[in-house]
């Protein structure tokens, strides 16, 4: 199970709150087609829920500017009502000129004078595309998965197949992001763009984006929070030193992750409540009796709030490794400290406390481990 919002979505919407009084430059108008005198409105976008800070009313030619506020840099949507509206990426500087049809902003708008709205429009299509693609060969696998029904050997080879088009269509979009990325390693907009892009694989560009972002926006709230987003994501990446976690066991004694230095060791965040978990809770089980003879441990670190759902889940999941919580839900220190966002949750270390591998489940779980073990 997932959290609702991604942390470098929260980040890119939690922007410094700097908008002022109109002072300088600053220019937001167009021309709306098929509009009558409506009122529009300009949004700051800011979690948890935008913020009305400008409007005005579109005259008889369909013209409309705003006139009040000069924004500071960060996400922005022009819209009529929650379900019509268009994004833009604005700084104080921007002399921006709209057009749209008002009955579709968002399938619609142009937008001139504001290099980082072109850019988020720009991911915004590249990102279209992609799932545009996912979703036909989706419904191909779908509709061949029909067919054969249970049968799972003809499953496995179906997968195999489609296995490779899938990947192709990844690789391609991570490519062309990668590359926009990187010659606009300054933007705002690409905090937005850079989500969802494995850190593991992708830690040279999300250092780039950081280091540029810091150097154009030193004092950006929402650039800080990036960086100490970046920072934990980077510091859990494969081959890097698993951070220490020290945290209550059900008999409230501290247990420290590196008490179990010199074995392999998986740490495995998962809830009471996580139905996901749950299902994959008898896999991990199975893994725990098979190696935990031969040098093999699991650190369970729970995202419960309930202590006492938190200890019948244990007892009835059959649960005997070492466990541990804060009892803070996505608060969890634990889970904060490792940029988790969704649990199931895994991380396996070496002897030596390092990193190496992530979000590892059923057979997967097994090879690594057994991999690990056969190391000397």
């Amino acid at each position: 199970m997932f959290k609702t919002i991604s942390a470098i979505a929260a980040i890119a919407i939690l922007s410094a709150c700097g908008e002022t009084k109109r002072t300088g430059s600053f220019e937001l108008k167009g021309t709306l087609s098929n509009s009558n005198g409506e009122t529009i409105y300009l949004e700051k976008l800011i979690n948890p829920q935008p913020v009305i800070v400008d409007s005005t009313v579109i005259d008889e030619k369909g013209n409309f500017e705003f006139k009040t506020y000069t924004p500071h840099i960060g996400f922005y949507r022009i819209k009529l009502d929650q379900q019509n509206f268009a994004m833009l990426v604005l700084d104080s500087t921007d002399k921006v000129k709209l057009t749209a049809n008002l009955k579709d902003l968002a399938r619609t708008y142009k937008v001139e004078g504001s290099p980082e709205t072109a850019l988020f429009v720009e991911y915004n299509e590249i990102t279209n595309q992609k799932n545009i693609r996912m979703d036909s060969l989706n419904q191909a696998f779908q509709a061949i998965v029909q067919t054969i029904k249970m049968d799972s050997l003809k499953m496995d080879s179906l997968s195999a197949i489609f296995e490779k088009p899938f990947n192709e269509i990844m690789n391609s979009f991570n490519a062309t992001i990668s590359e926009k990325i990187t010659k606009n390693p300054d933007k705002y907009a690409s905090m937005i763009a850079i989500q969802g892009m494995e850190p593991d694989k992708f830690g040279d560009l999300y250092k780039k984006l950081d280091e540029g972002l810091n150097k154009k926006y030193p004092s950006d709230k929402g650039v800080k929070m990036f960086h100490e987003v970046v920072s934990k994501m980077l510091a859990t990446t494969i081959g890097q030193k698993a951070p220490e976690i020290v945290l209550p066991t059900p008999d409230d004694k501290e247990l420290a992750l590196s008490s179990f230095r010199g074995k392999i060791v998986l740490v495995d965040f998962w809830a009471s409540w996580c139905g996901p978990c749950r299902k994959e809770m008898p896999n991990v089980v199975k893994a725990y009796a098979k190696y935990k003879d031969k040098g093999f441990e699991i650190y369970g670190v729970s995202l419960d709030q309930d202590k006492g759902r938190w200890l019948e889940a244990i007892q009835k999941d059959g649960i005997t490794w070492p466990q541990v919580s804060d009892l803070k839900y996505w608060d969890s220190y634990a889970a904060k400290l490792y940029a988790v966002e969704g649990i199931p949750y895994t991380v396996l270390l070496d002897k030596e406390g390092k990193i190496i591998a992530k979000n590892l489940r059923g057979a997967d779980l097994e090879k690594a481990i057994e991999k690990a073990i056969s190391v000397k």
